[in-house]
């Protein structure tokens, strides 16, 4: 089927004010004038961004810089899923862009392009990282890891003389990496306290890994999550590892096959014994078709 994309009807860098766009969309539908908007008939999302908020507004953190987009998403979290997995939805996301509310003519935005989904953290409000469609995904993840650095040496210098406030940092880390605490332990129980690939019963080094992103307790249910080893969590992540939804076969990046982990290729993912704790077709397929479209996209 045909995607009936809005981006065909636009011109990039053009400035468009709301009132202008429902007469591209040939709606009078109100909700445009949210931040998230889906317009009915097409396969789009919308996204209006004003860097500098008035004092009424909610002060979300948001910047374009170059062709990365740093933007926080709604306090309610109810569009995040629209961003996560908008390939596997078929979804492009349009970015409608203004540093501040009267930069254009009619309060309008400048029509940026569409954006690809990179990465989130946190949630209510999710802070999400999104890229210019058709930018190198290498460029972005240095990006990514120099912004992690980065936050992590703004964290505080290291004190050799404070024992205990190392202890608790280092202790906090580690929880902060396992995961939420409930989740983990649900994890645990479902998967016989051993890692879901490797069968590892190192509980220190087990941890509770979403199929799909966290954004919300809500996602927080056991059949949202995989018991795995510290480093395979950080693979699957990093989307260099994925579980097939209709095999259960571990499927591994091209730049890992000549590594130790080249191993795991067509490995069955070790299941719960009990069927309502077991990982959910949907969400499998979500996270699939995202590392599909990713190795698409490097090919």
């Amino acid at each position: 089927m045909a995607l009936n994309r809005l981006s065909d009807l636009l011109a990039a860098e053009s400035v468009y004010t709301r009132e202008q766009l429902k007469g591209v969309l040939d709606s009078q539908d109100a909700t445009i004038n949210t931040g998230v908007f889906r317009p009915a008939g097409f396969d789009s999302v919308m996204l209006f961004v004003t860097e500098k908020k008035t004092p009424d507004r909610v002060q979300y953190v948001d910047k374009l810089e170059g062709d990365i987009l740093h933007w926080q998403g709604q306090n309610a979290g109810r569009t995040d899923s629209w961003i996560v997995e908008h390939r596997a939805r078929g979804l492009e996301l349009l970015l409608f862009y203004r540093t501040k509310k009267y930069e254009y003519p009619g309060a309008g935005f400048r029509y940026k392009g569409p954006f690809d989904y990179v990465s989130h953290q946190g949630a209510l409000p999710a802070s999400f990282t999104l890229r210019r469609a058709g930018e190198n995904l290498a460029q972005v993840e240095l990006r990514a890891e120099a912004e992690a650095e980065a936050q992590v040496e703004a964290s505080g210098a290291f004190d050799p003389s404070s024992i205990e406030d190392a202890r608790k940092k280092t202790f906090a880390a580690i929880v902060t990496r396992q995961g939420q605490p409930a989740f983990r332990r649900a994890l645990l129980n479902a998967y016989e306290h051993r890692c879901a690939l490797t069968d590892c019963d190192v509980p220190q080094v087990l941890e509770a890994a979403h199929i799909c992103g966290y954004m919300g307790p809500e996602t927080n249910d056991v059949r949202n999550g995989l018991l795995l080893r510290a480093d395979l969590h950080t693979l699957y992540d990093c989307m260099l590892i994925a579980i097939d939804p209709a095999t259960h076969e571990v499927s591994i990046a091209p730049e890992l096959r000549e590594s130790e982990y080249a191993s795991l290729e067509g490995r069955l993912l070790r299941l719960p014994k009990h069927p309502g704790q077991r990982p959910s077709p949907e969400a499998l397929q979500v996270h699939w078709m995202h590392v599909r479209s990713i190795r698409e996209g490097q090919s």
